[in-house]
């Protein structure tokens, strides 16, 4: 931890006590990254055969390919060997998978099968079908069928299809320039235009490359709402890249969003072409949300970073009303809940008062503070979390009590980079609580932070380069009551 120079002789260091012996660990990390390729984007989530199979493009020496992962618990992933009968089906560029659960088509004859739609290059409005009755593993091609599309004068960047209930059919999603287009069909092959969405969205960000579509109840009330999902390479709330979302309703035919101007799922810019699971009402699970961690600000200013795309977390989607509006909650999944190996009681911090450890990453730190004295002389402006290595990176995470916004910030970047970007991501948050929350994902190459309750995330793509770090709980400018905190090392 860095301190200013005068208040080092007042530096006070309170360890606490650990709760259990540390255990080997089970995992590397939490996130889903192959050390022999270079991830791009998922593709889809799909729970089948009692677990989850993660479809995702990837890269291996600039040749892009299509890859399959499975998990029991959404954390510790195993990659399943995919296959195509012929090289021609292997170099479609798939967008999006489907289980045909109810056997409503001739892919299903024998099995509910899992159906891919890709996108045929120079063909605008053109699409390829691919099935899979083995969960995934080999795929043929429908060289019979190809779904032509009309009136499309840009690439489609991105598809959704899906069974719907009510109108007894399926249901397809495009994504090209900045329109939204809905279709029906009973047989995957041949689809009627229904309607479109877009025109109305103010302000329009970036280049729309993503999207996702499926409903949610709100959990006061259990009202199905829809939500949309458009991912944008630049425009998000701290510059660069990440997932705007919309609230509305679905009639089988027409979206109407309830407001057209978007909200963003992660205040960061590192969280990016995110989806979720497909069908998970149907599977009778939760809904849950896997995106990219990736931000387009690194190229465009020349920003060293690790090449390779990391996933997020998988986090738990819950759609609440608050503030008179409707927004999704996001929050790690249980699996990343495990006895804790550290606690940490009841303790006040202040300038020349810290909390300091060293820890084996990937690592998960649980914080309540008490805040209910925000309005009162002596109230820390700034505290949270810094990790440190010891080749000397450092990121910060905590909340800004005076200004009232949390935030992770990169001091490096404002060093070694003055006249690009500050390397500073916040979330604005007036918290009228007397308690706040905060909880720290920390990874290799990532720090998540999630607070009240799951209302913010703020996510960044880092790499530490290191398997053990420095952690230090600080407060800055006043003093802040720590009420109880836990860490956890995997």
């Amino acid at each position: 931890m860095k301190i200013p120079a005068s208040i080092l002789l007042l530096i006070l260091v309170v360890f606490w006590g650990c709760t259990g012996n540390k255990e080997q660990k089970a995992a590397v990390s939490l996130h889903f990254n192959p050390e022999d390729s270079i991830l791009q984007n998922p593709i889809a989530l799909i729970y089948a055969e009692n677990s989850y199979h993660l479809f995702f493009n990837y890269t291996v020496n600039g040749e892009k390919k299509c890859g399959q992962a499975e998990s029991n618990d959404l954390v510790n992933w195993s990659t399943k060997a995919i296959s195509f009968e012929s090289e021609e089906a292997g170099i479609h560029n798939i967008k999006t998978i489907v289980a045909d659960w109810n056997q409503t088509t001739a892919y299903s004859a024998e099995a509910s099968a899992l159906i891919a739609f890709g996108t045929v290059a120079d063909q605008f409005g053109e699409l390829s079908l691919l099935y899979s009755i083995d969960n995934g593993s080999t795929w043929k091609q429908d060289t019979e069928n190809t779904i032509s599309l009309a009136d499309f004068y840009e690439p489609i960047q991105d598809l959704k299809v899906f069974w719907n209930d009510e109108t007894q059919t399926w249901i397809l999603v495009t994504l090209s320039g900045y329109e939204v287009r809905f279709y029906s069909s009973i047989d995957l092959k041949n689809w009627e235009y229904l309607s479109r969405f877009g025109d109305e969205v103010v302000p329009k960000s970036g280049s729309w490359t993503s999207i996702d579509f499926f409903p949610m109840e709100i959990t006061e009330t259990n009202e199905t709402k829809w939500v949309l999902f458009i991912s944008a390479d630049s425009g998000s709330p701290n510059e660069g890249s990440g997932v705007q979302y919309f609230i509305g309703s679905f009639d089988g035919f027409v979206y109407q969003a309830s407001h057209n101007k978007p909200k963003w799922i992660d205040h960061g810019s590192d969280l990016y072409q995110a989806v979720v699971l497909s069908d998970y009402r149907i599977v009778n699970k939760k809904p849950v949300l896997i995106g990219t961690l990736y931000n387009s600000i690194y190229e465009k200013f020349n920003i060293p970073t690790n090449p390779s795309a990391e996933f997020s977390l998988a986090r738990q989607l819950t759609l609440k009303e608050k503030f008179y509006d409707y927004y999704l909650f996001a929050e790690p999944v249980t699996a990343i809940e495990k006895p804790a190996t550290e606690t940490i009681n009841e303790t006040e911090l202040s300038d020349g008062k810290s909390i300091e450890k060293n820890l084996d990453l990937p690592i998960r730190i649980d914080l309540t503070y008490d805040v209910n004295s925000r309005l009162y002389l002596g109230m820390a402006e700034s505290f949270g979390v810094k990790i440190t290595t010891n080749e000397g990176k450092e990121l910060i995470l905590g909340y800004q009590a005076e200004r009232r916004y949390f935030y992770i910030a990169d001091p490096s970047i404002q060093r070694d980079f003055p006249d690009s970007w500050d390397g500073f991501y916040y979330a604005p948050y007036v918290t009228n609580e007397p308690e706040l929350d905060m909880t720290l994902i920390i990874d290799r190459n990532s720090a998540e932070l999630f607070a009240i309750n799951g209302l913010i995330s703020v996510s960044r793509k880092f790499s530490f380069n290191a398997e053990n770090v420095q952690l230090s709980l600080f407060s800055e400018t006043g003093t802040v009551k720590l009420l109880e905190g836990t860490i956890t090392e995997f």
